[in-house]
């Protein structure tokens, strides 16, 4: 499989990360164990880039922040 996620890394409405995530295998995907490993792979960085992502400055919320996560698997 190779495909990418397309992610905007945000926050909530009280100020927690978010990650809006498109590209997401639908419903009935055909995965293999490779497949799998990949795409949580992809996801743990997701998870990981949110949360450290600065989400105030200055007082003022950031923006979203659009990142492309490419699955290799």
């Amino acid at each position: 499989m190779s495909a990418r996620l397309d992610v905007a890394l945000a926050a909530t409405s009280d100020m927690q990360p978010l990650a809006v995530v498109d590209g997401l295998p639908g419903g009935g995907a055909d995965l293999s164990p490779a497949d799998l490993r990949a795409l949580a792979a992809a996801l743990l960085r997701i998870a990981d880039d949110a949360e450290r992502r600065l989400l105030v400055r200055r007082g003022k919320p950031m923006p979203p922040e659009r990142r492309v996560y490419v699955l290799e698997g």
